[in-house]
């Protein structure tokens, strides 16, 4: 950062000096060494610049840039995705910590899913991009991706079942995704 500023500092010097020098070989090129006003405008603002930069901005603190760190990510209740069977019972599961999005389908055509549900029951319903979990200002919210047989959400708060349309819908800990016929709970 020192270094910075003082290349900064260096380079505004070398600037002035070059439009005094320009200035300098102009006028003897002509022949005429009056000053015009217009000449000592363009120095004095120079120079006046030159020092507020120099010792008024470079005395400043900068204050440090916050990186992004994609693990300090808080899923806020919503740790796992568990692939329950008939009897709901877990057959699978997947970690959501430190993600932002996670992409669910069935592999195919070079395909890049985060959950695959290609070895599910009801896998030939599924599309090879079905839907996608995005975690956005502290919520996890699921959204279909134009699937053919959708995407539902069966909600803890009130147990009912909501089918995910041309939006976004807001998922907790405890629903259950409906990938097809396929379900995903939340916990």
């Amino acid at each position: 950062m020192l270094l910075g500023r003082r290349l900064k500092q260096a380079l505004d010097i070398l600037i002035v000096l070059c439009g005094i020098s320009l200035v300098y070989y102009i006028l003897k090129e002509i022949k005429t060494w009056r000053i015009t006003p217009l000449y000592l405008a363009v120095v004095f603002i120079g120079t006046v610049w030159v020092l507020f930069d120099f010792f008024f901005l470079h005395s400043r603190k900068i204050p440090e840039v916050l990186s992004y760190e994609p693990e300090m990510v808080q899923t806020h209740g919503i740790q796992r995705i568990l692939l329950l069977d008939e009897d709901g019972k877990p057959i699978k599961s997947w970690d959501l910590q430190g993600r932002v999005s996670l992409i669910i389908g069935k592999t195919g055509q070079d395909q890049e899913l985060d959950i695959d549900l290609s070895d599910c029951e009801y896998s030939s319903f599924i599309d090879f991009q079905h839907a996608v979990l995005n975690f956005c200002l502290d919520q996890w919210y699921v959204e279909d991706l134009g699937s053919q047989n959708g995407v539902k959400v069966r909600k803890v708060e009130d147990g009912e079942c909501y089918k995910v349309i041309h939006r976004p819908c807001r998922v907790v800990a405890g629903d259950i995704l409906y990938i097809a016929n396929t379900k995903l709970l939340l916990t």
